[in-house]
């Protein structure tokens, strides 16, 4: 009978178990990184027992295990069956594995470390065209014993050996090597590594991953004769600093693209107060959600390069940019970066752009994915280098003092956009026209929603005012699992806006009839502004993947619904507003 009943159990536990897997593979096709991230972690030991099954061999397992995880990460939408995600997982290790190892695949010069001839032990075995080659060969030759000692020609071949490795180890931060030697050299598993340096055995194998990526660019960079040491070492290092004036807090706008452009305007000497360039932009009016869930990813998807290029000659200034997305490697925010290039990890085509315009004294815009929690991605400011430290000075909206970042990380950022004015000219508005421009940008939105149209199938936005009623679709629904953390950061940033909002129509220059109805305008905006602020109290800005009850959703909703009423009679003013000024 306990028997039974201890069965009965286990059975419980494994319907309930299935139930919370599906889930989370549910809220993972929906976007859901918080869940995916917790559906690889149950099942990343299982993927890494697959792959070294299939190749007898740990280190090209890990390395499927990788690529086949950024796979899963790319697809999980296209899963059709949410019962079925293992199954679909064994599937990818298995294309990924055999990719690596059928022969005549992108892969053929690639070998298990197991498969490496142990005849093979002198120097001249290794293949120094293939990197596997040459770490397999050092992870052999490293255990020889002290017989060889007194061969001098074997001697010679094995300091050949290790100064080679060594020109190779040089691309990495002194953090990275060491994770590498204990993974490769000393045979240490992941789990191992973990321990002793106080990491997750997560980001053990994202450091094992993308060293080894660096390390294959360092040996085709030595190749080609463009290491660092044959183009001038440590000779030629230098440093630079931009002063940038002090940017209080309370200055700060939650739109961290519009912040950092106030930032860097101010270090070139032309200040302009927060509401203005909220409302000259048109931020102060934008809202996009996506059709998915409350993912926080419509704060960002509009066209980058136009939005800034506008407004920066509006105000005198043309600007030089660097745009790209790393291949291979899963990009944030692909529905705003899409029509950006394909480019490589190489620091030549980055960091000359930042040593000469911060030599010049200018600071450069950066998409930071490397920025403090809550926050996942923002705009920054690099205002400094250092080439012997091989560090860059970064703004950060979480550290007052600003943040150091390496060079591999700004090198290796999936998504490359910086951005530096290059000249001054007269500036292309003068403010009354830019006071019309803004009036019709934020009537066009509200009506009409984003011009920015993604090309990515299944990717989509509701921009405008109807994105307040995509919102609480979004909320109401049963079928879909609102983000909570996305939510947060909607809530935040909208309210944020509407409030610039609502100030910059208050200070514009108009006069008579369109004065009186601009006011209006600006009142209703304000009190938008509030009815968001509520929201986003209800749901704040912090790292979470709580679910929200449906009573909150519905109060949630209603709020939504309060602040779309006054946002459209505040459209509705400013519509009467800019008939005043054409007549």
């Amino acid at each position: 009978m306990k028997q039974s009943i201890h069965a009965i159990h286990e059975s419980l536990d494994s319907a309930d178990e299935d139930i919370r897997e599906r889930k989370l593979v549910e809220r993972s096709r929906q976007g859901d990184t918080e869940a995916f991230a917790e559906l690889i972690e149950q099942h990343r030991s299982k993927a890494r027992q697959w792959a070294r099954r299939m190749t007898s061999d740990p280190y090209m397992a890990d390395d499927i295990v990788q690529d086949a995880l950024v796979s899963a990460f790319l697809h999980v939408g296209s899963l059709a069956d949410a019962g079925r995600f293992l199954p679909w997982l064994h599937r990818i290790v298995r294309n990924q594995a055999n990719m690596r190892l059928r022969r005549g695949g992108p892969y053929r010069r690639e070998k298990p470390f197991a498969a490496w001839d142990g005849g093979q032990a002198s120097a001249g075995g290794a293949d120094w065209s293939d990197l596997d080659s040459i770490v397999a060969h050092l992870s052999r030759t490293t255990g020889e014993p002290a017989r060889h000692e007194d061969d001098p020609e074997a001697g010679v071949l094995r300091k050949e050996l290790y100064e080679t490795i060594q020109a190779l180890l040089h691309c990495l931060s002194k953090k990275e090597r060491a994770i590498f030697e204990s993974y490769f050299y000393q045979q240490l598993d992941p789990e191992e590594i973990a321990a002793l340096y106080g990491m997750t055995t997560g980001s053990i194998y994202t450091y094992i991953y993308r060293s080894r990526q660096k390390l294959r660019k360092e040996q085709h960079r030595i190749s080609l004769y463009l290491s660092p040491e044959q183009k001038g070492g440590k000779a030629m290092a230098s440093k630079g600093m931009t002063i940038l004036p002090s940017w209080p807090r309370q200055a700060a706008v939650k739109s961290s693209f519009i912040d950092a452009i106030g930032q860097m305007l101010a270090a070139l000497g032309n200040a302009h107060e927060p509401a203005e360039l909220m409302g000259m932009s048109g931020f102060a009016f934008r809202m996009k959600i996506s059709d998915k869930t409350t993912f926080a990813d419509g704060l960002y998807v509009f066209d980058w390069r136009q939005a800034l290029l506008e407004l920066m000659a509006g105000l005198g200034y043309k600007m030089a940019l660097l745009c790209g997305r790393l291949s291979e490697m899963p990009v944030p925010l692909l529905a705003a970066v899409e029509r950006f290039p394909v480019v490589l990890p190489i620091e030549e085509a980055v960091l000359p752009f930042i040593r000469k315009h911060i030599d010049f004294g200018k600071p450069v815009l950066y998409f930071d994915t490397c920025v403090s929690q809550p926050y996942v991605h923002e705009w920054s400011l690099i205002y400094g280098y250092d080439d012997e430290k091989r560090v860059v000075h970064v703004t950060d909206p979480l550290c007052e003092g600003g943040k150091l970042l390496p060079y591999d990380e700004i090198v290796y950022n999936p998504i490359r956009f910086l951005a530096a004015a290059q000249s001054e000219a007269e500036p292309m508005l003068d403010e009354r026209a830019w006071t019309g421009r803004s009036l019709q940008y934020a009537v066009q939105h509200a009506r009409s929603g984003c011009g920015h149209r993604v090309m990515t199938s299944y990717l989509s936005y509701t921009s405008g005012l109807a994105a307040y009623d995509r919102w609480r679709s979004h909320l109401l629904s049963e079928w879909i699992i609102p983000n909570r953390y996305g939510m947060g950061q909607l809530a935040a940033v909208y309210a944020d806006a509407r409030y610039f909002g609502a100030r910059y129509l208050r200070r514009v220059k108009l006069e008579g009839e369109s004065m009186r109805l601009a006011l209006l305008a600006s009142e209703a905006y304000e009190q938008a502004a509030l009815l968001l602020t509520e929201l986003s109290e209800e749901v704040p800005f912090i790292r979470s993947s709580e679910q929200l009850p449906m009573q909150r959703r519905e109060h949630c909703a209603g709020l939504l619904e309060r602040a779309k009423g006054f946002e459209a009679a505040a459209v509705g003013y400013l519509e009467r507003a800019i008939g005043c000024l054409s007549n």
